[in-house]
């Protein structure tokens, strides 16, 4: 299932990070209220449904959905996909981007942010991999060992016209946010 909606801001918008979210002033005039959106979303779902995405639990948790009650489970990709890296004698997390461009040959653009193309690629990647764990195996090594190309995020230095994008970053940090896990 695929639900798309717009969320008119209560607060002005600083920047739209268009290059990221494609949006542009304006996009979001006629967009409806975040109350009205997570009441429209909470209706699609059951406590039989299973959430499926890149760092879903930002998701769960500003939806401010319930495990048990809106959802029966949540597969977060990234942690899906996570793998040792021997050279790093650590864990390598890789992006949406590039789990659908390495795995799937999705095409996806990583400088672009496009909810209905991401939730495509997470199903596709999903359904391919989260019951086979040989493949899986398979997947997670490739991974690894195809390198991204280099993300505008990191090209721009973490820094979007005043805007700090590195929110999984600390020590790119620029605006001292929490940084995300």
């Amino acid at each position: 299932m695929l639900f798309k909606a717009k969320v008119k801001q209560d607060n002005p918008v600083f920047n739209y990070l268009t290059p990221l979210t494609g949006l542009r002033a304006g996009d979001l005039d006629n967009g409806e209220q975040l109350d009205a959106v997570i009441r429209k979303v909470k209706a699609l779902f059951g406590p039989d449904v299973v959430l499926v995405g890149q760092g879903i639990l930002s998701d769960i948790k500003w939806l401010k959905l319930e495990e048990k009650r809106d959802f029966e489970s949540s597969v977060d990709l990234g942690e899906l996909f996570k793998t040792y890296n021997p050279r790093y004698g650590n864990y390598s997390y890789f992006t949406l981007s590039h789990e659908a461009n390495t795995l799937i040959r999705s095409g996806m653009i990583a400088e672009q942010h496009d909810p209905v193309v991401d939730a495509i690629a997470s199903i596709q990647l999903f359904k391919k991999y989260y019951n086979n764990p040989a493949l899986l195996d398979e997947a997670k090594r490739t991974l690894l060992y195809n390198r991204p190309p280099t993300s505008w995020k990191k090209r721009i230095n973490y820094c979007y016209e005043g805007v700090c994008m590195a929110a999984y970053i600390p020590e790119k940090c620029r605006c001292g946010a929490p940084i995300l896990k």
